[in-house]
């Protein structure tokens, strides 16, 4: 899949045409065919491998299958960067690599981050309760069962996060792996894209809700950092990841560094 995208942010790349590769979550389907579709008229193209949802619930898999992808764009030698639409996720990108071309991606969490557009709406909504139950659009089209509930198999048992990252980072690490829509939560969020929003879409995720005797709570949610990632040219909130560098958790508000920065 080619396609054309505009340049939305200037950074360290200035070529005036590019090409990129996007590896990205299928969670972002709805979104990502949205910015193609707008920018069809742009210099740039961009190609498109998509990873299935939860892939995150096993973390060293989906490390292993990012880092094949970022190595077979590589060898192609005809992509300018590799833009990967992921966050942190629990911990999944920590040490995938660059080849002999830049990689680009949004200082996130999760997909939940990304979709809010950064820093502080994530904060406003997920601070205080960063296991709470959600669910986008992306989600109503891929699953039967929207609901981010967590849940899957993976080698991060809490006892090896604390050892590794401390305390306070393992149990975020933990929370966000296993996002909750437990008894003891009586609400669920729905992320909404203007962009992407349906009446068709708002009323399943209600009714979703309803079947676990949960409100729902409706999140305004946005395209910015998408945009800026599509963009492949840099931004405060998007990582650039030097040829030959790795992605590293920072457990501050940059969330990822790279190890040559």
């Amino acid at each position: 899949m080619t396609k054309k995208c505009k340049t939305v942010e200037k950074s360290k790349i200035d070529n005036l045409f590019m090409r990129f590769k996007v590896i990205s979550c299928r969670v972002f389907v709805p979104e990502l065919e949205i910015i193609l579709k707008d920018a069809a008229s742009g210099p740039d193209e961009i190609g498109i491998d998509w990873l299935p949802l939860r892939a995150h619930d096993q973390p060293d898999t989906l490390r292993n299958e990012i880092q094949l992808l970022i190595d077979a764009a590589d060898a192609v030698g005809t992509y300018d960067a590799v833009l990967l639409a992921y966050g942190l996720c629990g911990n999944a990108v920590s040490g995938i690599r660059a080849g002999s071309i830049p990689l680009y991606i949004p200082r996130a969490h999760d997909c939940s981050h990304i979709l809010l557009g950064g820093n502080t709406a994530h904060k406003k909504y997920f601070k205080e309760n960063p296991s709470r139950g959600w669910t986008s659009r992306g989600y109503l089209e891929e699953e039967g069962d929207p609901f981010r509930s967590g849940g899957g198999e993976n080698d991060w048992d809490f006892e090896s996060l604390t050892l590794k990252y401390g305390e306070e980072n393992a149990r975020y690490i933990r929370d966000a792996l296993h996002a909750s829509d437990s008894s003891g939560d009586t609400v669920l969020y729905y992320l909404d894209v203007p962009e992407t929003g349906s009446p068709e879409f708002l009323s399943k995720a209600r009714e979703r809700a309803e079947e676990r005797g949960k409100h729902l709570e409706v999140i305004p949610a946005t395209l910015t950092l998408l945009f800026r990632l599509l963009g492949g040219r840099g931004g405060d909130e998007i990582l650039y990841v030097s040829p030959g560098a790795a992605i590293r958790p920072s457990w501050d508000n940059q969330i990822m560094n790279s190890d040559m920065e």
